[in-house]
């Protein structure tokens, strides 16, 4: 699919809890990009080997693609809420973020059956690492109404 990747955000490479929640935004931009197109290089390039959230997206995004299907591109707005800071590590942060997410649909197997996926509106942790030069992420989580981050 000629859908072209998300550009990365201004400060994604500095130490910082701006660069922390850039990161953050960036990398649920992937997501949709991901699904289009089948394109996991930079969503495993940001991930750690053992982020289980990482890792279901990359194995949804294989398996979907493997068996001839996609989504057809949609447009999300990530919004950064705040952070938090691991006392014990100060290279680890915690970003809360908004995403409101349109109905979009995905096309499975061959022949083509089309799913519609429903609209999102969520609240989500994910949590990075400044690992060198760069941040890494190490998990994600989905918050549910009435639950605390």
């Amino acid at each position: 699919m000629a859908t072209p990747e998300p550009s990365r955000l201004v400060g994604m490479d500095e130490q910082s809890p701006a660069g922390a929640q850039a990161t953050a935004v960036y990398f649920l931009s992937l997501y949709p990009y991901a699904y289009t197109t089948g394109d996991l290089t930079t969503w495993k390039e940001m991930s750690e080997d053992d982020c289980v959230f990482c890792n279901s997206v990359i194995t949804n995004v294989t398996d979907l693609h493997a068996s001839g299907g996609w989504s057809d591109m949609w447009t999300q707005e990530v919004t950064a809420l705040s952070y938090g800071t691991d006392p014990a590590d100060p290279n680890r942060l915690v970003v809360e973020l908004h995403l409101t997410a349109p109905e979009h649909t995905t096309h499975r197997d061959r022949p083509s059956r089309t799913i519609v996926v429903e609209a999102q509106d969520a609240t989500l942790l994910i949590q990075v690492y400044w690992q060198g030069d760069r941040w890494i992420v190490e998990g994600g989580k989905v918050i549910e109404e009435g639950e605390e981050g």
